[in-house]
């Protein structure tokens, strides 16, 4: 009997959540830049349309170039008008968590954090050190002077993760390897992330890798210059097909889905929700350019991109030292 009765049971809460798809969801997302940055928002907002391609029915606002001074007045204004709100960015943390003690049956998510900051926000973490990994065991193999540039933005959430996993998988082909690293402060300052580019490529480093929308200002260099690129979202391989060898990507989508099950759940918030290759919160693509991406260097990162695939959390990035 208690077996059937757990049957029952799972058999209701898929019901009910295939139901809420059935009825549809409303998400607006509220955005630093725009859906189209060759970079983070662009990587959010393709993951929302994967969402509706697997079959969720989801009315989707985006809210794009908002400033960090206009996010409280932003959230408000939204309040109330849809099911779910996404604050695509950490910088508004303060005016997410000050608006959703406001309207507290108003679902709200905020990435990226790792933190519990309340019952009605969920969180989101990608846990980038996994494509960081991929993608500095694919420099560490492709660098002839061994000296790469990393182009950072701050020194803080997935970016830090990132670095820090990159420099891990640098480290694991090829210990020879020195890096130069520098910060611009920023996410979205292209005009410095170009010129930490320029600063690292006349310092003789022959691969580049930066995360956060502001890389395309680094990756123009590089394309200029003939410098390998290893990337982080999949739109640079097409943008840039002459030096970007590969990229990572987050697949945004997971976290939509997530958000919209865990509401037909009826939970409200007070989790948070990873990203790794293991759940599909990642993908990973190879150019198709032998002479950028040599077959034993594919090879070498795809068993390490199948490693992280089968087991999540493998990449422990906690005692990396930065130089």
């Amino acid at each position: 009997m208690k077996k059937i009765a757990v049957l029952l049971a799972l058999a209701l809460m898929l019901a009910v959540a295939c139901a809420a798809v059935a009825e549809g969801v409303s998400i607006a997302i509220v955005y630093s830049d725009t859906v189209d940055d060759k970079g983070w928002c662009q990587a959010m907002d393709t993951g929302i349309k994967n969402a509706i391609e697997k079959g969720y029915e989801i009315e989707y606002t985006p809210v794009e170039s908002v400033a960090v001074s206009d996010a409280p007045n932003t959230l408000d204004q939204l309040a109330d008008s849809y099911d779910i709100i996404i604050v695509h960015g950490a910088q508004f943390t303060a005016a997410c968590t000050e608006i959703a003690e406001q309207y507290p049956e108003q679902i709200f998510a905020i990435g990226t954090s790792d933190q519990i900051l309340g019952d009605n926000i969920f969180t989101y973490m990608p846990q980038s050190e996994e494509p960081g990994y991929i993608n500095g065991v694919i420099a560490g193999m492709l660098t002839k002077s061994n000296k790469v540039g990393i182009v950072g933005p701050t020194d803080g959430g997935d970016s830090a993760r990132f670095v820090r996993g990159f420099v891990m998988g640098l480290a694991a082909v090829n210990p020879e390897c020195d890096y130069d690293l520098a910060w611009t402060g920023s996410f979205s300052d292209t005009v410095q992330a170009g010129t930490l580019g320029q600063t690292f490529i006349e310092k003789g480093c022959d691969v580049l890798v930066g995360p956060s929308q502001q890389a395309v200002g680094a990756i123009r260099v590089a394309d200029a210059e003939g410098v390998t690129w290893v990337g982080q979202t999949t739109s640079q391989l097409v943008d840039f097909p002459n030096v970007v060898c590969a990229a990572a990507d987050y697949d945004y989508s997971a976290v939509v889905i997530a958000l919209i099950e865990g509401k037909a759940a009826g939970k409200m918030g007070g989790e948070c929700i990873p990203l790794n290759y293991n759940n599909g919160g990642f993908i990973y693509t190879f150019s198709e350019n032998a002479e950028l991406m040599p077959e034993d260097v594919k090879a070498a990162a795809q068993a390490e991109l199948d490693k992280l695939t089968a087991t999540p959390n493998t990449i422990d990035f906690s005692g990396v030292t930065l130089e």
